[in-house]
């Protein structure tokens, strides 16, 4: 048997790796892992390890309780299919994540108080900081029409505040942001323009209907307490957005679309209606939805829960299995190519009447009624929905705690609510704060200052390496009188400019236009021969009719992938750029004369890139200096475009003349007629995204550029302090008692940052 031990840390995104105790090697497949999130790689662990390993496994796991039931549930994936191997495991739990947020900022504040290096109580620094602690996290609510949305959202707020009718009622996008002890909700409205137009500061469930009817109103922000938020250190937001069949406007539609694609990884709940699965709008979203959950690992399958509401309504007593109801599911979402996804059956009906009682607001009578059934969920075994929800150990725990206390009390309407699956989604959202978004929010936040904290520390080991070798510190000043030169002389800069130039910024780009055309090849492909092509005037209107509503899908997702082609080739072209200026630091440093056997490039490379700026810093400073919301220069807004559907007949309405006046219609010719300008239209887009982002990397190539003068600067003169304190043994000395009392700090520091982030 083999011993592996695997120390997880979410909050540095750090894994320590070793077998039979000794360090994983730079050949294993897993080296390259090691400053992941585990999530992405954590489906490959196991058959790696057999791989590499070929003996049977015991893993010794430390870390957080949540990824090590991630841990256990993909080495039982695996065993199910492979039974001749052993794995057993063996867990160390660290503390508990909420703690640190409080730790990790009182640190950060006395750093900003006492920290006896000025730049690091620089006021962007500062601002950095408190941002990515203030930061919101979104889950979206999406769903087609009639799936009960806004019923499952007044079931989690315990009040009736979102309208929800048969019809379609969602024709806003409303956020709700959880405000801890807000005893009332309030709204801002605001227009397409996301000018303000109104607000409210006691909302209720009719100024909301009538605000959802404004047509001026695109966008409600509203704030009130979500009672179900565990974590007070995530700034939770419901967001609430009409679906793509009801959509006010197209930019309503097409944030939909956004929502499933964000790289950010938002949690998305999906509301299905469990009787009447199929719709064509449904098909569209849960395509888009399974190209997102097939890239990002664990997490990109985490993110998205299923919510199949309205399940009351199948008759148990007459026989209808609700495990059968949950088989459909599984296979109407595997249909569309989602695999193994987090399904959640819900009554949320039954769970808003429940605690709307509980709250103490009056019922209908029709809402007494549903109260009073309450009794088919506790009785009868079938209707215990929170049991077919895929949750942690400790999650599920958690449910059966709150059925014993209601029990125990005999609050018969309590132990209902459990039944309805709603608390479950409540829990399994808490699971995903507690797992991804609180541990990013502390990296985050740790990130904007500890880049400057390692510098510090490299300057002063460099400092007592100096002082210790003599050779050393001539050397060093050496290279740096050569450095300066070269800095001086600009070649070495003219050079990196030419690398920068002939960087490949626009395979990425490509790639991603051939996977978007492939989408409008499989939606308007051409008929068939064999089709029947003789139909009656009334199939043409219900052919061109779906036809249409494929194409306004369409439009949308083509859309939201064109958006990304820029942003996306942004983010690479970023990447390829600073590690390219790495390069270029250490091509300053080394040279085929002098021999670099005594001298350590690495940490003085370290040291002269640290005003470098991540990829994140870069982008968002391009993106100022533009001034302009990329993804969006492209569209064309004259003539006929596929995403103004109201133009599409325009130049091609010849089809309605050819069926309206004749008893049977040619529907190739129909559709000919109305694909070939659509098509057009679409490749004519195409084609100009792909040339936009062909010129947004020429454009970042020339903003890269420019900045490099600034960043040029700010290397001449580190390389000047470098170079006095090297130049000669007392001007160090001076320097290393100068900083002493600052090390000593540095020091002490690093160990209580440290300490708030060990596992």
């Amino acid at each position: 048997m083999v011993n592996v031990f695997l120390k997880y840390n979410p909050f540095t995104v750090e894994s320590v790796i070793r077998i039979n105790n000794d360090e994983l090697s730079e050949m294993s497949k897993l080296y390259n892992f090691k400053h992941e999130r585990l999530q992405m790689w954590l489906d490959h662990l196991v058959s790696i390890l057999i791989e590499e390993c070929n003996d049977d496994l015991n893993i010794t796991f430390q870390g957080t309780r949540l990824d090590y039931e991630d841990l256990c549930s993909a080495i039982e994936d695996w065993c199910i299919n492979n039974k001749s191997i052993k794995i057993s495991t063996e867990f160390i739990e660290s503390k508990a994540s909420n703690d640190r947020f409080k730790e990790l900022t009182a640190l950060f504040e006395y750093m900003q108080k006492e920290c006896p290096f000025e730049d690091l109580r620089d006021a962007q620094i500062k601002e950095n900081f408190y941002k990515a602690i203030g930061s919101e996290f979104e889950v979206s609510v999406i769903a087609t029409m009639s799936s009960g949305k806004s019923t499952l959202i007044n079931a989690m707020l315990g009040r009736e505040l979102m309208p929800a009718k048969n019809e379609a009622c969602t024709a806003t996008i409303a956020r709700i942001k959880d405000v801890d002890g807000k005893e009332n909700f309030s709204a801002i409205c605001r227009d397409i323009n996301n000018k303000k137009i109104c607000t409210n500061e006691s909302l209720t469930l009719e100024a909301m209907n009538e605000l959802n009817n404004n047509a001026q109103i695109a966008y409600i922000d509203i704030e009130g307490d979500i009672p179900f938020i565990t974590s007070k250190n995530v700034q939770l937001v419901l967001l609430d957005t009409p679906g793509p069949n009801n959509s006010r406007t197209e930019e309503h539609k097409n944030h939909t679309y956004r929502i499933i694609k964000e790289k950010s990884k938002p949690m998305v709940l999906y509301v299905l209606n469990a009787t009447q699965l199929s719709t064509n709008d449904d098909n569209y979203l849960l395509s888009s939805v399974a190209e997102a959950m097939k890239v990002g690992g664990k997490q990109a399958k985490d993110r998205f829960i299923f919510a199949v509401n309205k399940i009351d309504t199948f008759d148990t007593e007459k026989g209808e299995s609700i495990e059968n109801a949950l088989n459909n599911v599984r296979a109407y979402l595997l249909g569309h190519g989602i695999e193994n996804p987090n399904i959640y059956l819900t009554s949320a009906e039954m769970a808003k009447v429940l605690r709307l009682n509980k709250n103490g607001f009056e019922l209908s009578r029709k809402q007494k009624q549903t109260r009073e059934n309450y009794w088919s969920f506790n009785d009868e075994p079938q209707m215990h929905l929170s049991k077919y929800a895929q949750l942690s150990s400790k999650s599920r725990e958690e449910l059966n705690d709150m059925i014993r206390t209601a029990q125990s009390s005999n609050d018969v309407y309590g132990e209902a609510l459990v039944h309805t699956g709603v608390p479950a989604i409540e829990i399994a959202i808490n699971e995903y704060l507690d797992k991804y978004a609180l541990t990013t929010k502390v990296k985050t936040a740790v990130d904007t200052f500890r880049k400057k904290i390692e510098e510090k520390k490299l300057f002063g080991n460099l400092m007592d390496e100096l002082s210790a070798n003599e050779n050393l510190r001539k050397e060093l000043n050496q290279r740096l009188k050569l450095v300066k030169q070269q800095l001086d002389d600009g070649e070495k800069a003219k050079q990196f400019r030419e690398r920068i130039e002939k960087l490949d910024m626009k395979s990425a780009a490509d790639k991603r236009v051939l996977e978007i055309t492939s989408k409008i090849v499989k939606v308007l492909k051409p008929l068939d021969s064999s089709d029947n092509t003789k139909m009656s005037s009334l199939e043409v209107e219900q052919f061109m009719m779906k036809l249409m509503r494929d194409v306004n899908n369409l439009q949308s997702d083509i859309k939201t992938d064109l958006e990304k082609i820029v942003e996306d080739i942004v983010v690479s072209n970023a990447d390829s750029i600073l590690k390219e200026y790495e390069i270029h630091i250490q091509s300053l440093l080394i040279d085929n004369v002098m021999n670099k056997s005594s001298f350590k490039v690495d940490a003085t490379v370290q040291i002269l890139s640290s005003n470098m700026p991540d990829v994140s810093d870069l982008i968002d400073r391009y993106k100022y200096a533009e001034r302009v919301k990329t993804g969006e220069e492209w569209v064309k807004n004259t003539n006929k475009k596929f995403y103004k559907p109201w133009t599409w007949f325009q130049e091609s309405g010849n089809y309605k003349s050819t069926y309206e006046n004749r008893e049977f219609v040619d529907k190739k010719k129909v559709y000919e007629d109305f694909i070939r300008p659509i098509s057009g239209d679409f490749i004519d887009n195409i084609q100009s995204a792909k040339e936009t982002a062909h010129a947004e990397a020429e454009k970042f190539k020339k903003f890269f550029l420019n900045e490099l003068n600034k960043l040029n600067e700010v290397l001449k003169v580190k390389v000047t302090e470098l170079q006095s304190i090297s130049d000669n043994e007392k001007a160090l000395s001076n320097r290393i008692k100068e900083d002493e009392s600052k090390k000593k700090w540095l020091e002490e520091f690093l160990i209580q940052l440290d300490s708030i982030l060990e596992i």
